[in-house]
C-alpha cells in the first residue's frame, strides 16, 4: 500500500469519520435547515417564506431517509411504489444492470407556484474533499439521471413521459478545489436554437439540475455559505454555535439538532487530532523510506540490507518494503 493510499484510508475510513458523517447528514436533513438550502439554491422556492417551505412544501420526514430505504429503476420499482404512498422517498437506487448507489438525503417537495412535486437529493460528500478519482459534477449528473429513470412505472407508466418529475441533486463539498472555495455552481439543460425559429416549452426540458456548493475556510458575505461554514467547519463550541444560529440566522435548534451539533464538534476534534498524528507519523515514514532508497542507490544494497543497516525492526520491515 502506498503512503498516499494508507493515509487516505486512515483519514476517511475510520469510525470517527463515519460517525461524524452520520451526524452531519442527520443535522443537514432537518427541515429547518433544508428550507434555507432550498430558498437559496432552488429557483422554485426563492420567493417563498422559510416557514412555508419548512412546514408546507417539504414532504414527509427527510431525516428518516438517511441510509434506510432504497429507490430502484427496474427490479425494485414495485417496492418503491409502496414507499411512495407515504410521503418521503427512498435513498438507495439499485439496478440489476447499473449497480447500486446510495443518496445521502433524498426527499420530495411541492412547488409553490404550480403544486407539482419535484424530487431532490442533497449529498454531503463524505470525504469532505473534491479531490476524488472522478469528477463530482459527473457523479452529480449520473445521480440526477438515475432519479429520472427510476420514475418509470412509479411516477409514470408506458410512454407517459409528460409525467416525469423534475429532479435536483445538490452537493455540499467541505474542501473546495484551489481557487473555487465559497462558490456555488449550477448545471442544467438549456435550449439553443441552431437554425430556424420556435421554442420548446421550458417545462419539457428543464427536468434536471445539479448544484455544487463548495465551502471554504475564508470568510464570505454569502448568507447560505456563512451558515453552512458555521455549522460544519467553524471550530466554535456547540453552545456558541447554537446561540449564533438563533441570533444571526433565526434558526432555533431542536433538542436533537443540539445533540447532533455537539457530537459533530467532539468528533471533529478527535478527527483533527488523529490527522495531525498521522501526518507526523507519515513524515517519519517518508524520511526512513528516503534513507532506505539512498542506501540502495548509492551503495547498491538490497532493500533488506538497507533496512538491516538502519536497524529497522523485523516487525516493521514488511511495511517499509510495501511503502517502497
Amino acid at each position: 500500500m502506498s503512503v498516499e493510499s494508507s493515509t487516505v484510508k486512515g483519514m476517511f475510513m475510520d469510525g470517527d469519520n463515519a460517525s461524524y458523517d452520520r451526524n452531519a447528514k442527520k443535522f443537514l436533513s432537518e427541515k429547518a435547515l433544508l428550507a434555507r438550502i432550498l430558498k437559496h439554491l432552488v429557483t422554485e422556492f426563492q420567493d417563498s417564506p422559510l416557514k412555508d417551505i419548512e412546514e408546507k412544501y417539504i414532504e414527509g420526514e427527510p431525516k428518516a431517509t438517511i441510509n434506510t430505504i432504497p429507490v430502484a429503476p427496474n427490479l425494485t420499482n414495485a417496492a418503491r411504489k409502496v414507499a411512495l404512498k407515504i410521503k418521503g422517498d427512498r435513498n438507495e437506487d439499485s439496478s440489476s444492470t447499473e449497480g447500486g448507489i446510495t443518496f445521502d438525503i433524498l426527499f420530495r417537495a411541492v412547488v409553490p407556484a404550480t403544486g407539482e412535486t419535484i424530487a431532490l437529493i442533497i449529498n454531503l460528500e463524505p470525504q469532505r474533499t473534491v479531490y476524488t478519482r472522478y469528477s463530482l459534477v459527473r457523479r452529480g449528473i449520473y445521480y440526477a439521471c438515475r432519479m429520472i429513470s427510476s420514475q418509470k412505472e412509479v411516477e409514470f407508466t408506458g410512454e407517459d413521459f409528460d409525467s416525469i418529475k423534475k429532479v435536483y441533486t445538490i452537493w455540499l463539498v467541505m474542501d473546495a478545489p484551489r481557487g473555487g472555495s465559497n462558490s456555488i455552481r449550477r448545471y442544467e439543460v438549456k435550449e439553443k436554437i441552431l437554425h430556424g425559429h420556435g421554442h420548446e416549452d421550458v417545462k419539457n426540458y428543464d427536468l434536471m439540475v445539479v448544484i455544487m456548493v463548495y465551502l471554504g475556510k475564508q470568510k464570505t458575505r454569502h448568507r447560505l455559505l456563512r451558515l453552512l461554514h458555521l455549522i460544519f467547519l467553524d471550530k466554535m463550541k456547540a453552545t456558541e454555535k447554537t446561540k449564533k444560529l438563533k441570533d444571526e440566522y433565526d434558526l432555533v435548534l431542536t433538542e436533537d439538532m443540539e445533540k447532533e451539533l455537539t457530537e459533530m464538534g467532539s468528533l471533529a476534534e478527535g478527527i483533527a487530532e488523529r490527522a495531525k498524528e498521522e501526518g507526523r507519523n507519515e513524515g517519519i515514514d517518508l524520511t526512513i523510506v528516503k534513507s532506505i532508497r539512498n542506501l540502495m542507490e548509492t551503495v547498491g544494497w538490497t532493500a533488506q540490507q538497507a533496512m538491516d543497516a538502519l536497524k529497522i525492526p523485523m516487525a516493521e520491515q514488511a511495511r517499509y518494503a510495501a511503502l517502497l
